[in-house]
């Protein structure tokens, strides 16, 4: 079965240690997703997820290191997280505190601080293969999918739909949804 590639620039070696388990390859400058989109189109990497356990302290360091500035965003429902998005870099990096004993606070007790989620922007959000097991919510940017094909304390791999305003029941815990 064929799979889908994107571009992505990332020399971070611990991320793709992180991503292997959910069968992301970086492979030649592209990531190879673990499915096949098929018709639905081409996936573009919407933003890297850096969790922490204190959103002003990682907030002032990653802006030095990258030159940026954080604002608040809204709250990622399917990794349970106060989320601050950066304002200058492409993709964007968001910068994520747990806020329930959810995914995120189980990811931090696993691995530490750091990135530990991709996410996809995808055309068509509402057409994803139906072999693929997913969890619907919403976040910093909008509807979104968490894949399930990893363990519950990450790395995740959350796809997202066109660009737009997050709708629904972004307060929710994932347990609600």
């Amino acid at each position: 079965m064929a799979h889908d590639q994107i571009g992505i620039d990332w020399t971070d070696s611990g991320f793709q240690a992180l991503l292997d388990p959910l069968g992301v390859s970086f492979i030649g400058g592209a990531v190879q997703l673990p499915f096949d989109l098929g018709s639905r189109g081409r996936a573009e990497v919407a933003a890297i997820g850096w969790a922490t356990v204190e959103l002003d302290r990682a907030a002032a360091q990653l802006s030095a290191e990258l030159g940026t500035t954080f604002e608040p965003a809204i709250r990622d429902a399917l990794l349970g997280a106060t989320v601050r998005r950066s304002t200058g870099t492409e993709p964007p990096i968001l910068i994520e505190e747990p806020d329930t004993e959810g995914r995120l606070s189980g990811a931090l007790a696993k691995h530490g601080e750091g990135p530990i989620a991709l996410y996809l922007r995808l055309a068509h959000l509402d057409q994803l293969p139906s072999q693929l097991s997913i969890r619907a919510g919403n976040g910093p940017l909008g509807p979104a999918r968490l894949v399930l094909n990893g363990p519950p304390w990450g790395p995740f791999l959350i796809l997202v739909g066109p660009a737009g305003p997050a709708t629904g029941n972004a307060d929710r815990v994932p347990s609600q949804q």
